[in-house]
């Protein structure tokens, strides 16, 4: 029989309080979108309050439909070519392009890339299970 300490549910425990204990947030696992396999309250949320000017833009074209446009762009986006390069690079939706995580400034002379660097949202769930995976695999932990 297994002890309780090596089992893949502690590992994930200490990982888990590892993350939360520098910066990361427990985010509920029924908020995430399986067909998308994203988090789509959290992207939009990050979006809305890190480019609020882009998002404006948006809302003007699409009205109360801006966010579905953005969460189908981006998977579009991030299907063509990848999630890495997705974050790195950001996004298009309708020309402009929308950013998922802005990186650490070389330097810190610019008090708005520190902002929006300090803006992005590490977010931990549990046994997350996802369509897109094959035979419904759960990602434990997901980040």
């Amino acid at each position: 029989m297994k002890s309780s300490r090596t089992t893949e549910a502690a590992f994930e425990t200490i990982i888990e309080a590892q993350l939360l204990a520098n910066g990361y947030v427990s985010v509920d696992r029924d908020s995430f979108d399986r067909e998308r396999a994203i988090f789509p309250e959290t992207v939009l949320a990050f979006i809305r309050a890190t480019q609020p000017k882009e998002w404006a833009r948006l809302e003007a074209l699409h009205g109360e439909k801006t966010g579905e446009q953005i969460l189908s762009d981006m998977c579009k986006w991030m299907d063509a070519n990848g999630a890495l390069a997705t974050l790195r690079h950001g996004f298009k939706c309708y020309g402009r392009t929308l950013r998922a995580a802005f990186f650490k400034a070389a330097h810190e002379l610019n008090p708005e890339l520190e902002a929006r660097y300090a803006a992005n949202r590490l977010g931990l769930t549990r046994q997350c299970t996802s369509r897109r995976a094959r035979s419904n695999r759960s990602m434990s932990p997901s980040v």
